[in-house]
């Protein structure tokens, strides 16, 4: 691999507001209780009953869409992304996702940013072909990386150390990487201290820090294009959950036998080494992949004939995505709560765009609710879908009003004041 030189920040964002769907609403449904029983039985410490589109709905349930303390989810990443110092912004998405970002647009303003607007392919919805929508849209050079993420991040407002990052100017895909110990360094003495839960199936040994990192795979992708092969996001992105990467990898070496030769000592580490150093640290661990840091980042630059690199962040907000009820619902009680102990303004307490947000919920929310199926009763319809995927209760009285259902309360707490102190600095 020759050595690279790029340019040190990223300006260029594409963000996903798109989404595959199953055929019918049934085998949506379907999808979710499999995934959210098998869980459950394995005793799990994060269940998910996901949030799934099916070709036949009604209303789409399209997660981007969903309400959190009345707003959409698509106008707090929006907000993150127009605060930060990115220059060009292009949304993919559905014709409500238009609705509602042209909605945000006019009543906050574009900070500056030139935003695009790209309509997702319903026919042909895969990360591939949405990756590549977006980058159409783009004048991007060979040497500048550009920022792929996906809508349902609402909270990951401290951007710019991902835009900023030394790694930039000598990496072509940079992986940030979720590691429990760092976001939740007293999660073992104090459990409710983990506020956002999730299954880690991946092992890291960093050797220089001499440590055991428990990781879940990113979110987030800043990526060179113009140094990536085809199918290599497709593929990360397909297996990247339930420990199925390194399958991928396999997969990939062989189609370039080259490449394989040269990966041969770093397999011959990983099966003579990685079992015994993780017993320095750790004598009884259940994981589905586990390697070395320095010999992963080798590794997967070698397999995609780039250069590539990991980070490893401390920020709960990079793993925090809307994938499933039960992560929208962290998101319903903390912002209920927030407003529970600072007022109708608790927003702003714990999101930096919390005003703006608020602005548009009062005059952009009552036209959406005309226009827009999912909000014409948003809190029924959460509600009907609680008792489909059936989950133990429903979120809100007959009312509207949102009712924490009480099991998280200590969490959500912990979650209050820890973006409130981010927020105050």
């Amino acid at each position: 691999m020759l050595p690279v030189q790029n340019k040190r920040y990223i300006d260029k964002c594409i963000v996903s507001f798109s989404h595959n769907r199953y055929s019918t609403r049934r085998l949506a449904d379907k999808a979710s209780l499999k995934k959210a029983h098998r869980e459950i039985a394995a005793g799990k410490r994060g269940i998910s009953h996901l949030i799934l589109r099916a070709a036949d709905d009604r209303i789409d349930r399209l997660k981007f869409l969903f309400l959190i303390h009345g707003i959409p989810i698509v106008c707090y990443t929006m907000a993150n992304l127009l605060h930060s110092s990115l220059r060009e912004i292009v949304v993919i998405g559905s014709p409500e996702v238009k609705r509602v970002l042209d909605a945000f647009l006019e009543i906050a303003g574009d900070n500056g940013k030139t935003v695009h607007f790209v309509l997702e392919d319903p026919e042909y919805l895969s990360l591939m072909n949405t990756m590549n929508l977006g980058r159409n849209k783009l004048s991007i050079d060979t040497t500048e990386l550009v920022l792929f993420q996906p809508g349902d991040l609402p909270f990951m407002y401290d951007l710019e150390k991902v835009l900023r990052d030394e790694a930039i100017a000598t990496h072509n895909l940079i992986l940030w990487l979720n590691a429990r110990e760092k976001m939740f360094p007293h999660f073992e003495e104090d459990p409710e201290s983990e506020f956002v839960t999730r299954n880690y199936h991946y092992r890291t040994i960093d050797e220089k820090a001499d440590e055991v990192l428990e990781v879940k795979e990113p979110n987030i992708y800043p990526i060179n294009f113009s140094a990536m092969e085809p199918d290599i996001i497709e593929l990360l992105h397909q297996t990247r959950k339930d420990g199925q990467i390194f399958k991928a990898a396999i997969t990939k070496a062989l189609r370039h036998p080259s490449r394989f030769l040269r990966l041969l000592p770093v397999f011959t580490h990983q099966l003579l080494h990685f079992r015994d150093d993780m017993e320095r640290f750790r004598k009884h661990d259940d994981f589905q992949f586990g390697m070395h840091k320095k010999n992963f980042d080798y590794g997967v630059s070698v397999l995609l004939n780039t250069a590539f690199t990991t980070r490893i962040h401390n920020d709960p907000a990079f793993v925090a995505d809307v994938d499933a009820l039960e992560d929208w619902e962290d998101y319903e009680a903390l912002t209920d709560y927030a407003q529970r102990q600072s007022g109708a303004d608790g927003l702003a307490a714990i999101h930096p765009y919390g005003g703006e947000l608020l602005e548009f919920k009062k005059k952009a929310m009552p036209d959406l609710k005309k226009n827009i199926p999912m909000y014409a009763d948003f809190c029924g319809y959460v509600n009907d879908i609680y008792r489909t995927l059936q989950m133990p209760h429903v979120p809100f009285d007959g009312s509207g009003n949102y009712v924490n259902a009480g099991p998280h309360n200590k969490k959500t707490e912990n979650a209050f004041r820890w973006y409130n102190r981010k927020i105050r600095g």
